[in-house]
């Protein structure tokens, strides 16, 4: 896996500037982009590489040069680039010759966490594991008020009931095995009741309860919450 991110940090200027961060990825890294951040996410190998995110177009887009020309003060050439600056589709390949930037190692150190590298913060003998990534734990999480978490259940092993107190959304991903979810509404009615396997995403409601039951191979899946916690 040889995976690359870009990412663009906002700088104040009177003109809308971004500092440009190359990171190196492997697989569990956890990169937060904050609001008003742009990225691109670019796959050097053959391995599949999957992607969370908004895929909107940018919202300059939808204005007039006119418009932004008054708005930022530019010239006519300016606030034409500024407005047509997403022209391409979202997903494309590489010409032969291009290049991309290179990765910047002490980047990479301080803008992503690993959650396959961490400790976990449950741990049960024959049964499985639970890591978190907090605020506490990667303060960059703050700038996007989300936590992550990542579930690896051995095989026929359960993760019990469960639902967060604070009023978050949960996205679930499952990433290896087969198994079986059910999800509780408020009113104590079942809403889902389904298989999952690699690939399948779920969301599961503010105050909803969720439980997970692996296959006979185990079942593996990560989570992102609208929490800091």
């Amino acid at each position: 896996m040889d995976n690359w991110a870009g990412i663009g940090l906002p700088v104040q200027t009177r003109i809308p500037l971004f500092r440009l961060v190359v990171l190196k990825l492997k697989k569990g890294d956890v990169i937060p982009v904050a609001m008003g951040t742009v990225s691109w996410w670019f796959n050097d190998g053959d391995s599949e590489f999957v992607v969370w995110g908004s895929t909107v177009q940018g919202i300059m887009g939808g204005f007039s040069p006119e418009f932004l020309s008054r708005a930022y003060k530019m010239n006519k050439d300016e606030a034409n680039k500024l407005a047509k600056i997403q022209t391409g589709v979202l997903i494309i390949k590489l010409q032969e010759g291009k290049t991309m930037p290179k990765p910047n190692e002490n980047n990479t150190n301080k803008l992503v966490y690993n959650i396959e590298a961490a400790l976990p913060d449950i741990l049960v003998k024959n049964g499985g594991q639970v890591t978190t990534s907090t605020e506490a734990k990667f303060p960059f999480l703050d700038q996007v008020e989300l936590s992550a978490k990542l579930v690896k259940l051995n095989a026929n092993a359960m993760f019990s009931p469960t639902y967060t107190t604070d009023s978050s959304v949960q996205l679930i991903y499952f990433v290896k095995g087969i198994g079986q979810i059910q999800i509780v509404g408020i009113n104590g009615k079942q809403v889902l009741d389904t298989e999952v396997k690699p690939g399948h995403l779920l969301v599961v409601p503010r105050f909803f309860v969720v439980a997970k039951l692996a296959g006979g191979g185990g079942l593996e899946s990560f989570s992102v919450t609208t929490s800091r916690k």
